[in-house]
C-alpha cells in the first residue's frame, strides 16, 4: 500500500521583517520542524542576503537526513514584489527599490527560491493551515511595523497587474496626517501598526516600551496599555471596514505581531466594523485572529516552495499558486 512520506524532504520559509529575519522549516506536509529568529540592525541588501543565506545553510546542516533534502526556499518581504521574476520592486520600510533578491539568493544556494509579499505569504498560510481553510474569499491583515494585506478571491491570491495589490497599509485615513515612509501622509500603518502602538503608549505615559512589553502590560490590566491598544484597534477597524465594504470577504484574519493583543484588539476592531461596515458585507464577514501567530508569513513562504515541487497545490490544499519549472 502506497503512502505519503512527509519526512522525505523539507522546505524553508523566510520572513524578512523591518528589523528581523525569521527562518522556519516545514516537512512535505507543511508541518513546522524548526523556527529561528535573529535581529537585524543592518538592512543593506548585501547584509540581508548574507544573513538569510547563512541561516538557510545552517538549517540545512542540522536537518535530519532525508531523500530529497531541502526542495526549495520561500521568502516573504515587506514590499511590492514581481512574483514571476522574484524582484523586490519597492520596500519603503527597508529603503529598497528594484532588488533582484531571488537572483542574489540563488547565486549562493543551489535551490529554487520563491519571493512574495509577506502578507500574501501569510494569507496563503492561513488558507492552507489556519483559520481560512474553508473560505473562498478572505483577507489577511499582517500588522507589524507596517501593515500589508493579502487578498484571496476564489481561492486565489490577488497580486495585481504590477505586484502592488494589497498595499492597504498606505490607504489614507487621515488627511494631512503623519508622514509615512512611502512619502505620503495619513497612511493606515502610521496609526494602526506596532510602531503606532509604541508611539501612542509613549504619548500617554512619557515612557517608551517595546511592543511585547506593552502587550504584556495589557494582559495584566494596565490602563495605559489598554488605551494604546484601543487607539490602534480603532484605526485598524476602520481599515478592516473599508476592505469588507470593497471586497466582500467571508473572513478577515488579523495576524502578525499585533495579533498577540488577542481578545482586546479583536473586540475593538469588531466594534468599529459593526458600526462602520455596510450591513450586508459586514454581516457576512467574520473577523478572527491568526491561529498561526507570528509564523504565518514564514509558513506561507515555505508553502510556495512546496506548491512548486508538487507542480501545483501540494497535498491537503486547494490553493491555486503558479509554479516555476526547470528545477527538476
Amino acid at each position: 500500500m502506497l503512502g505519503f512520506n512527509a519526512t522525505a524532504g523539507y522546505a524553508v520559509g523566510v520572513e524578512l521583517g523591518v528589523d528581523f529575519i525569521r527562518v522556519l522549516t516545514v516537512n512535505l506536509a507543511g508541518k513546522s520542524i524548526s523556527c529561528n529568529e535573529l535581529s537585524l540592525e543592518d538592512t543593506s541588501v548585501r547584509n540581508v542576503v548574507t544573513e538569510i543565506v547563512t541561516c538557510i545553510k545552517r538549517e540545512s546542516a542540522i536537518l535530519p537526513k532525508s531523500k530529497l533534502g531541502i526542495i526549495g526556499v520561500g521568502l516573504g518581504v515587506p514590499g511590492l514584489v514581481d512574483f514571476t521574476s522574484g524582484n523586490i520592486l519597492y520596500a519603503p520600510n527597508l529603503g529598497w527599490s528594484d532588488v533582484p533578491i531571488r537572483a542574489y539568493m540563488e547565486a549562493h544556494i543551489n535551490l529554487p527560491v520563491f519571493v512574495d509579499n509577506e502578507a500574501n505569504a501569510g494569507a496563503l498560510a492561513e488558507q492552507l493551515f489556519g483559520v481560512g481553510t474553508t473560505d473562498e474569499n478572505a483577507i489577511y491583515f499582517s500588522v507589524g511595523a507596517g501593515i500589508g494585506v493579502g487578498i484571496i478571491l476564489n481561492h486565489t491570491i490577488i497580486r495585481g497587474s504590477g505586484g502592488a495589490a494589497g498595499e492597504f497599509g498606505h490607504m489614507i485615513i487621515e488627511t494631512r496626517g503623519l508622514r509615512c515612509s512611502c512619502g505620503s501622509r495619513g497612511c493606515l500603518e502610521m496609526y494602526a501598526s506596532t510602531r503606532a502602538l509604541v508611539a501612542k503608549y509613549a504619548q500617554l505615559t512619557g515612557h517608551t516600551k517595546t511592543v511585547d512589553e506593552i502587550i504584556q502590560d495589557l494582559h495584566v490590566g494596565d490602563p495605559n496599555a489598554r488605551e494604546a491598544i484601543d487607539s490602534v484597534g480603532r484605526y485598524l477597524g476602520m481599515g478592516v471596514s473599508n476592505l469588507i465594504n470593497g471586497l466582500n470577504p467571508s473572513l478577515v484574519v488579523i495576524g502578525n505581531h499585533l495579533s498577540e493583543a488577542r481578545d482586546r484588539l479583536l473586540t475593538i476592531v469588531t466594534e468599529v466594523v459593526d458600526t462602520s461596515a455596510l450591513k450586508v458585507p459586514g454581516t457576512i464577514a467574520r473577523i478572527e485572529l491568526s491561529s498561526l501567530g507570528r509564523n504565518s508569513t514564514a509558513i506561507g513562504a515555505a508553502s510556495l516552495a512546496l506548491n512548486d515541487y508538487f507542480q501545483g497545490p501540494f497535498p491537503f490544499s486547494h490553493a491555486a499558486e503558479p509554479s516555476r519549472s526547470g528545477y527538476r
